[in-house]
C-alpha cells in the first residue's frame, strides 16, 4: 500500500547542505584515527558477540571510547567512516551531527543509543546524550521530548526546513523494536532557547487511519512483521514523506 504524508512543507522553506573545511590539525586527525581503530572493534563486538554479557561491556567500553575521541578538539570534522555499525549523520546544515547505533540484549529486547555533537567555533566538545525510554511509555508519539526522554531509532536520513526563523530537522530512523515487529520512525528535532535538543513536533497531517498514530502527532512510526518491509523517507521533489509498505 502506497501512501503519502503531508509535512506541512507548503509553510517551509528547504535549507541545503554545505560542505565544511576541516579545521582538524594533522597531529589530532592521527590521534582520532588510532581510536578510531579501536571504536571499530568494540562496535563489532558490542553488536556482533554472540554473548550478552560481552556485547554490554563492550556497548560501555565503546561510549566511553568515543566521548574520549569527540574530546579532541575538532572532531567534529572526523567522518569515523570505518565505524560501520554505527549511524553517523551530519545536519544539511552542518550544525551537528548525529550517532545511533542498536543494543541487542536479546532476540525480543533492543535498545538504541545516541549522541548529538554540536558543530563549535573553537573545537571544544558539545555533546548531547539520547537516553531511550521507549520501553517506559505507552504513548511514544504524544509529545514533545528531551534527549533523556528519547523514542530511540537508528536515523538513515535527515533534512532540514525552516519555518518563522527557526530550523526543523526532520529524522527517518529504523527500530528493530521486537523479535516479531520493526519500527520505522520520522521524528523532528529542534533546539530550544539554551541550545538544547527537543524532539518532536505536532505537524504531520494525515487521513485518518488505525494504522497510523492518533492525532495530534508529535512523531510518526509505522510498525510491520519483522518478515516484511516498509520504505519511509522524504521526496525532495514532491516535497512529501512518502511510505510504501506490504
Amino acid at each position: 500500500m502506497r501512501s503519502i504524508l503531508s509535512f506541512i512543507t507548503c509553510f517551509f522553506i528547504y535549507v541545503s547542505g554545505y560542505a565544511q573545511p576541516s579545521l582538524l590539525t594533522e597531529n589530532n586527525e592521527t590521534r582520532l584515527l588510532q581510536i578510531e581503530d579501536t571504536l571499530k572493534d568494540l562496535s563489532r563486538e558490542m553488536i556482533n558477540n554472540p554473548l550478552t554479557v560481552l556485547r554490554i561491556k563492550n556497548d560501555s567500553a565503546f561510549v566511553r571510547t568515543l566521548v574520549r575521541a569527540l574530546r579532541v578538539p575538532h572532531s567534529f570534522y572526523f567522518p569515523f567512516d570505518s565505524v560501520e555499525t554505527v549511524s553517523k549523520l551530519y545536519a544539511p546544515d552542518s550544525a551537528f551531527r548525529i550517532f545511533t547505533w542498536q543494543f541487542e540484549r536479546d532476540s525480543n529486547y533492543f535498545r538504541q543509543r545516541g549522541a548529538i555533537q554540536m558543530r563549535t567555533k573553537d573545537g571544544s566538545l558539545q555533546l548531547y546524550p539520547l537516553i531511550d525510554i521507549s520501553d517506559f511509555t505507552t504513548k511514544p508519539t504524544d509529545s514533545v521530548r528531551s534527549g533523556n526522554q528519547w523514542i530511540g531509532a537508528i536515523y538513515y536520513n535527515i533534512t532540514v526546513h525552516e519555518y518563522n526563523g527557526k530550523k526543523y530537522y526532520t529524522l527517518f530512523g529504523f527500530d528493530d523494536y521486537s523479535n516479531l515487529a520493526v519500527r520505522k520512525w520520522i521524528d523532528v528535532l529542534t533546539f530550544d532557547e539554551q541550545g538544547k535538543p527537543q524532539f518532536g513536533a505536532p505537524i504531520f497531517k494525515y487521513k485518518p487511519d488505525s494504522s497510523k498514530p492518533a492525532q495530534p502527532a508529535y512523531r510518526f512510526v509505522l510498525e510491520y512483521k519483522k518478515d516484511g518491509r516498509a520504505k519511509l523517507n522524504y521526496d525532495k521533489d514532491l516535497k512529501l514523506i512518502i511510505f510504501d509498505h506490504g
